[in-house]
């Protein structure tokens, strides 16, 4: 039977408020939740140590804004990843809720299916004792709960049949979503060391606030 599979990934975006629902039978162990981005100040015109060159000033300013477009970049991807998880997680409760409907069909189709093969069993141990027209009566009747049973099981058969395909789609959704949701995850960590990076050469520096304007005025010719 094809079962559904649950994305570690969906699992993994949990500083994105992401959490996923597991496959019947499965314990996850979700993967180490990227951390949020957090905000870059901007260069201080107070800090400690050298002024910093107009090179160096332009450089942390280009690099600061860049971080800060990927940052943007982010909230719209997050945005996307979790309304795919949202999706999923509300087709997988689905699937759940069709498995156990499923699971309690078939357990009164198989109490059904037993009884009609118990009735026959009567039939065939008790046939020679019979009138004929008594047991022409049982046959008949045993050949009306089988008919009536057949369709029962044909459209059971059926529903699980077209769930396989259901599965399999979602499967390929899960599959999709985790690699998205693997390359947000990488995303976050890269635009932390950037940010990291950003703070340690040059949140403390100071620089000349006429270098500012002047990279400033040069920023808004291009």
């Amino acid at each position: 039977m094809n079962t559904l599979r649950t994305s570690l990934a969906v699992a993994a975006l949990l500083a994105c408020g992401l959490a996923s629902a597991q496959t019947s039978g499965q314990t996850s162990t979700p993967a180490k939740p990227a951390a949020k981005p957090a905000a870059a100040a901007p260069a201080a015109k107070g800090g400690k140590g050298k002024l910093m060159t107009r090179d160096e000033l332009r450089a942390c300013m280009t690099s600061n804004q860049q971080n800060e477009d990927a940052g943007a970049e982010l909230d719209k991807k997050k945005a996307v990843v979790l309304k795919e998880r949202d999706e999923l997680q509300s087709s997988k409760a689905e699937s759940d809720k069709f498995e156990a409907d499923m699971q309690a069909q078939g357990t009164a189709l198989k109490t059904e299916i037993d009884s009609v093969k118990a009735f026959g069993a009567e039939i065939e141990a008790g046939a020679a004792k019979m009138e004929k027209a008594e047991l022409k009566a049982k046959q008949e009747e045993y050949q009306a709960r089988a008919n009536a049973l057949q369709p029962k099981i044909d459209a059971f058969n059926k529903a699980r049949n077209d769930r396989i395909e259901v599965n399999k789609a979602f499967n390929v959704r899960v599959d999709a979503h985790q690699k998205i949701a693997d390359e947000f995850n990488e995303a976050v960590e890269d635009l932390n060391d950037k940010r990291n990076e950003w703070k340690f050469k040059c949140a403390s520096r100071s620089y000349d606030e006429a270098d500012e304007i002047a990279i400033k005025k040069e920023q808004n010719k291009k």
